[in-house]
């Protein structure tokens, strides 16, 4: 964990309504795994007050650099904090604290891993997709979203990674919801990760003893995180083991440890 003034090499639209913020630190890309987080200030002043949690959606090379390495951010375009970030142009600095949290953990012999991003919880999946193909592991995204516009686009991922596209009206991919498709990869899949809201979660819940009951999911949980480092208990979760704190025991916990 380091806290430092990072460069900003790139800020654009991503889709509707959501940017993609690429920003210099070759320390932090070293450092950090997908599933951990950043803190990050988003004002020159006192508002507002607290740092923004985001998720590292991206580790490595960024794109249009001569190999300069850093990390990127997504972030909705809402509120005076992001609207803050969507002012930031190439050359500006943040200040960031980084990493953050717990990130996902892939067994060495798991060959075939399946991600599931509902909404915003697409973000962090993007790093791990990009990571695990580069080992050589078999990936599948489920990408959730409302509608097509709010889809995570595809030309931003790994060509090997294989995306299953759903919206609950149905205007791109399957119609419904990401646990209506999840049956159709259970069985393949050597582990599983998520990221999405709570609701998602339980659903999938509710699947894992029809499916495969032993099988074990990582999840993040997805929630304020005020202070990075356990002091202010803002992200505490109650689950099976006890309380813990999204911050620091977390932000990825097992499915079965939560209490949903």
């Amino acid at each position: 964990m380091r806290q430092t003034q990072a460069e900003v090499a790139l800020n654009s639209q991503a889709m509707e309504g959501v940017n993609l913020m690429w920003l210099k630190g070759p320390d932090i890309a070293r450092e950090a795994q997908p599933g951990q987080f950043v803190l990050v200030r988003c004002s020159d002043g006192f508002d507002p007050l607290l740092r923004r949690a985001l998720s590292l959606h991206r580790l490595g090379p960024i794109p249009g650099t001569n190999g300069d390495k850093g990390f990127a951010l997504l972030y909705g375009l809402h509120g005076s904090g992001t609207g803050y970030l969507r002012a930031r142009r190439s050359g500006d600095t943040l200040d960031v604290i980084a990493p953050l949290g717990k990130g996902f953990s892939v067994r060495r012999d798991s060959r075939n891993l399946l991600l599931i991003g509902g909404g915003w919880g697409v973000a962090p999946m993007v790093a791990l997709a990009e990571q695990q193909v580069a080992r050589g592991k078999s990936v599948t995204l489920i990408s959730g979203a409302a509608r097509a516009s709010l889809q995570f686009p595809v030309n931003l991922l790994p060509p090997e990674v294989e995306v299953v596209g759903v919206t609950v009206d149905g205007s791109a991919g399957h119609k419904g919801m990401v646990t209506d498709v999840l049956p159709d990869y259970w069985q393949w899949a050597d582990e599983v990760y998520a990221c999405g809201p709570m609701p998602m979660y339980a659903g999938i819940a509710e699947l894992v003893p029809k499916l495969w009951p032993s099988k074990r999911v990582q999840v993040l949980a997805e929630m304020g995180m005020a202070c990075g480092v356990g002091a202010c208990y803002a992200c505490t979760l109650i689950t099976r083991r006890g309380p813990k704190l999204a911050c620091v025991d977390g932000p990825r916990f097992y499915l079965s440890d939560l209490i949903l």
